[in-house]
């Protein structure tokens, strides 16, 4: 963590589910505005975000929630149960007003969590000013039948990680869904497959609430109410990925689009630094 931060945890109760999170508050007053992280499915609010927090100077507080199905997040009675972006979003609508944080000046969203950070300035408005989108669900291909269809394989994946002794045959199943020209390396797939092994039924079920969202929700009116955005795609991802986010930021003077050169869908763990660096450079630029 960042030396001039200062940490509070804890967990909000709201209709028999526990939503966690992390508010980091500058001691000293230096930066201004507040910034929201959201990660990806299967992985939890610290663990992605926590690397890159040491690079991030430009912001008075900083939020890190746990999504459903993640964390410390979880269900009153401890059971693990689906849920819908809408059940997402309002957790984190309902963090942000505990905590004050009526405003935001930049959210980032990492694949699950930029569809969710999608919905929220879809709901919010002009209370959000900038968006940062990370790989994020929905948007992995222009065209979207060929989306949805795409994502039916994403559904046997999850239910592979129910049904299977064991869940790492669904999770790699996943994994070369997403990421088919990751590195093979030992070491970097099993660590891949122990972060999101950690609770593999509510990664699980968050697979599922993106295939409902890519099935059901009007991409284009989801599109029209974002602003100020960056988008990042990493080098080594899909072409049809980075082909439709060049697309948008051809297309629309408020969207810029940044490709990480020798980078997968895994960029956050892969390199912090440089999204941090992009996303402080985007902020002189909006």
């Amino acid at each position: 963590m960042h030396a001039d931060y200062r940490l509070e945890r804890g967990r909000l109760e709201r209709q028999g589910q526990y939503v966690a999170w992390r508010h980091l508050h500058r001691s000293n007053g230096g930066g201004q505005g507040t910034l929201l992280l959201l990660h990806g499915a299967g992985v939890a609010g610290e663990l992605t975000w926590q690397p890159m927090i040491g690079h991030l100077e430009s912001w008075r507080d900083i939020i890190v929630p746990d999504l459903r199905g993640m964390g410390l997040t979880q269900d009153s009675d401890g059971q693990e149960r689906g849920f819908t972006l809408e059940d997402v979003a309002t957790d984190i609508e309902a963090v942000l007003h505990a905590r004050g944080c009526e405003r935001l000046d930049t959210v980032v969203g990492y694949s699950f969590g930029g569809l969710v950070a999608m919905r929220l300035k879809q709901r919010m408005g002009r209370r959000i000013a900038r968006m940062c989108l990370i790989e994020p669900a929905l948007l992995e291909r222009e065209d979207r039948a060929k989306m949805i269809q795409v994502r039916e394989a994403y559904a046997e994946a999850a239910e592979r990680i129910r049904q299977a002794e064991t869940p790492e045959a669904g999770i790699v199943a996943f994994l070369d869904l997403i990421a088919p020209n990751r590195s093979r390396n030992p070491r970097a797939e099993r660590m891949s497959i122990a972060r999101l092994a950690h609770r593999p039924l509510g990664f699980a079920n968050a697979l599922d609430c993106v295939t409902q969202a890519v099935r059901h929700m009007d991409r284009e009116a989801l599109l029209k109410n974002q602003e100020a955005v960056i988008s990042i795609v990493g080098g080594k991802s899909p072409e049809a990925m980075k082909n439709y986010h060049a697309l948008l930021a051809n297309s629309r003077s408020d969207w810029v689009y940044r490709e990480l050169p020798g980078t997968d869908h895994s960029l956050p763990f892969q390199k912090p630094r440089r999204i941090a660096s992009l996303l402080m450079a985007h902020l002189t630029l909006t």
